[in-house]
């Protein structure tokens, strides 16, 4: 295979492991694409919806007469278990390619990993493709973490003025970010499998969470450019954030079009002594009908996580909900994190205010990321800091009048 049809596998790859991520549910957003012994591509696909075709599967329902040189190559070890589909391993060895490229090994304790005799039996070579790894880690950093760690992958997300601050002294609600970045934040929403934010955001906010794309943010999207010069080889949260920059425009009308497939998971974190009004519960009513799926959940910061939630509270949940609210206290950070991770959700983005900093604080891992997003046209002298300019940077953008920071948390347990 010449290198440049080396480069289009990979960039095709890349593609479909975005357009995978965030729909996937639980299960690995997993590409894969099939050459002939030259490179020309032949047939690709990715992991539909949960329950539906993982890659290999979708692959062949779209090229069901393979032949005896073809390459098949995915970003993520074939299953070998029955599941809501049978073992992918069992089709390959049917369609019988040359040779089977891998990106990654599959962690899933209920996967043979690493078994390959079987390949091996019917003449089907295996190697692992450390290239294919890297442009295929952003999309499955997520499901890597959870299954690794039984937590989700964590991100630290803030809008902040030219000074780093958040919010005004008095957290007047205003808007930070501009509209010049409005479509990549709102496919990061797609590409995560919840959004949480605080009780202070819920009642000052009161936040919608959803997905959703507009053509004013199509129109108003300016392109990207990333500043620093190097990352290291296997990083995660800069090539996610790079393949927003670069999909956004292009995949746009394919996430409008399938909305509904990308909502995340909406995380509402509450203060029962300051509950938010009824018009936030009417909304994610309304949301929820839209939708077509109970997509909330609900955690309650108290003092005493004996004391029972109000008849009132539980009704409104279980309207919008189908977990119960779940009580926590303020040092209950692992606890949150394992919950979610146990309902499946391999990425979470954490809309930050100033809760979050505080009660995620000492649960942040090295692979966890903070994403800071610097509106250089707004001053909010007086405001509040984010806590987080001083993390380790592993890369900047630069979106119009914005600079985007990628950063390690340096509090990592």
């Amino acid at each position: 295979m010449n290198a440049e049809k080396r480069k289009e596998t990979y960039s095709l790859h890349s593609l479909l492991g975005f357009l995978a991520m965030g729909k996937t549910g639980a299960n690995p957003p997993v590409s894969a694409v099939l050459t002939d012994s030259d490179g020309s591509i032949l047939a690709s696909a990715h992991t539909q919806i949960y329950g539906g075709n993982h890659a290999e599967r979708e692959l062949y329902s779209r090229y069901p007469s393979p032949k005896s040189d073809d390459i098949l190559s995915v970003s993520l070890e074939p299953c070998t278990h029955f599941g809501k589909t049978p073992p992918c391993r069992d089709l390959v060895i049917e369609r019988k390619p040359k040779e089977i490229k891998l990106g990654w090994k599959d962690p899933n304790p209920l996967i043979q990993s690493g078994d390959w005799e079987k390949y091996t039996k019917v003449g089907i070579s295996v190697t692992l493709d450390p290239m294919l790894a890297k442009v295929s880690f952003p999309y499955l950093q997520g499901f890597l973490t959870r299954i690794q760690t039984e937590r989700p992958w964590v991100w630290i997300k803030s809008a902040t003025s030219k000074e780093g601050n958040f919010a005004s002294k008095d957290k007047k609600r205003e808007r930070v970010s501009s509209e010049e970045v409005d479509l990549i934040l709102q496919l990061l929403r797609a590409k995560v499998d919840a959004i949480a934010v605080g009780p202070g955001t819920v009642v000052s906010d009161s936040p919608s969470l959803h997905f959703r794309i507009t053509e004013e943010m199509i129109l108003s999207q300016k392109p990207g450019k990333r500043i620093t010069e190097l990352e290291p080889f296997f990083e995660a949260g800069s090539g996610l954030i790079s393949s927003l920059l670069q999909y956004s425009k292009e995949t746009a009308n394919i996430h409008q079009l399938e909305e509904n497939l990308y909502q995340p998971y909406r995380v509402f974190v509450l203060d029962p002594n300051h509950l938010p009004s009824d018009a936030f519960f009417v909304k994610q009513i309304e949301l929820t009908e839209r939708i077509g799926e109970k997509k909330c959940i609900f955690f309650i910061i108290t003092e005493d996580d004996t004391k029972p939630l109000s008849v009132e509270l539980e009704n409104q949940i279980q309207s919008l909900s189908r977990f119960e609210g779940v009580t926590l206290l303020p040092s209950d950070g692992g606890k949150f994190l394992e919950i979610l991770g146990g309902l499946g959700i391999n990425t979470l983005l954490c809309e930050s205010g100033s809760f979050f900093p505080s009660f995620l604080n000492e649960e942040l891992a090295e692979s966890d990321r903070i994403l800071e997003i610097r509106n250089e046209n707004k001053s909010l002298p007086d405001g509040i800091p984010f806590v987080y300019q001083n993390e380790f940077l592993i890369s900047e953008y630069q979106v119009g009048s914005n600079r985007i920071f990628i950063r390690k948390p340096q509090r990592s347990t």
